[in-house]
């Protein structure tokens, strides 16, 4: 199956390079940036701020969420047969679109994961069955660590690096947003400490994978992600598992994101009691430069009011 999806994306791609009226022409001569999905896309539209020179297009609509389960679209393979150089998240994130970006030899790959540590995914976050038939370009490792003030700095300053480095005749304005940017990514840290030192240590139960960079650098135990694919939810007894685990381990919170649909979190606070607070992964917002910031805030001050 991968191999026919990596066939079919490769083709998209060619189409998108030679069909006339596939991809509509440039209309300008700028440095196109092409990034793959949100947090990237903040980031990047930070460090290139006041440089006229260059475009930032995001690849992945400002509304999909989590790399996950995209599908590629043709007009997507088309931006990046026209971008000069694409920034991905890296850490496995992009790995279904391996064969469409490495196939475009003067496309420059900007990762900006190189150097962080990665958290490795627990088998028993995923039923096994389930992760083969939703998540075919299988992840090892945990690729969500931009929710993380700490590796986000690490991804803007690797960002900064590459790009300084290609077009180095921009490297003065690069630097000086990056270390901007820095600071106030530094400053959200530091109110961050204050809004989880109540819940330092506590156990939570999440509905999707994107907090254990978070939960991490923060002193968080998450004992429990539920994860919802197409409508399939635990089974009751496998509900009855997190109730038990809910109660033997005292969770004090239950964690869903704004793309959630399931029913689980209800379900299981109704029978423990346990209160659902809502976190957003910063994987969709607005095109604002402080938009990381803002969503980080607001989250904030929804771990305020845990108990």
């Amino acid at each position: 199956m991968k191999k026919i999806l990596s066939f079919v994306l490769v083709l998209a791609l060619m189409l998108g390079m030679c069909c006339s009226c596939a991809s509509p022409e440039r209309k300008n001569d700028k440095i196109l940036l092409v990034t793959s999905f949100y947090p990237i896309y903040i980031f990047t539209l930070n460090l290139v701020d006041g440089v006229t020179e260059f475009e930032v297009e995001c690849m992945a609509e400002q509304n999909t969420g989590c790399l996950h389960d995209y599908q590629l679209l043709s007009r997507d393979a088309r931006l990046i047969a026209d971008a000069d150089a694409f920034v991905i998240n890296g850490a496995g994130m992009e790995s279904f679109l391996e064969d469409v970006y490495s196939s475009n030899e003067n496309l420059r790959l900007i990762d900006s994961s190189e150097g962080i540590e990665l958290i490795e995914e627990c088998s028993e976050h995923h039923n096994e069955e389930e992760k083969d038939e939703h998540h075919e370009h299988n992840h090892t490792v945990n690729s969500h660590i931009w929710v993380s003030p700490k590796n986000a700095k690490l991804q803007v300053k690797n960002i900064s690096d590459e790009l300084v480095e290609i077009y180095p005749q921009y490297k003065g304005q690069i630097e000086k947003n990056r270390d901007s940017y820095i600071n106030r990514l530094d400053k959200l840290s530091d109110e961050l400490k204050l809004a989880f030192k109540d819940i330092g240590g506590k156990n939570i139960i999440t509905f999707h994978e994107s907090y254990e960079y978070l939960a991490k650098e923060y002193s968080l135990n998450i004992v429990a992600t539920v994860e919802s694919h197409d409508g399939e939810e635990p089974s009751a007894r496998e509900l009855a598992e997190l109730v038990d685990l809910i109660n033997e381990k005292d969770v004090v919170a239950l964690f869903t994101e704004p793309l959630y649909k399931g029913t689980v979190a209800d379900i299981l606070s109704n029978e423990t009691g346990i209160k659902v607070y809502q976190l957003n992964p910063v994987l969709q917002g607005e095109k604002s430069l402080t938009a990381y910031e803002d969503i980080m805030r607001e989250n904030m001050s929804v771990l305020k009011a845990v108990k």
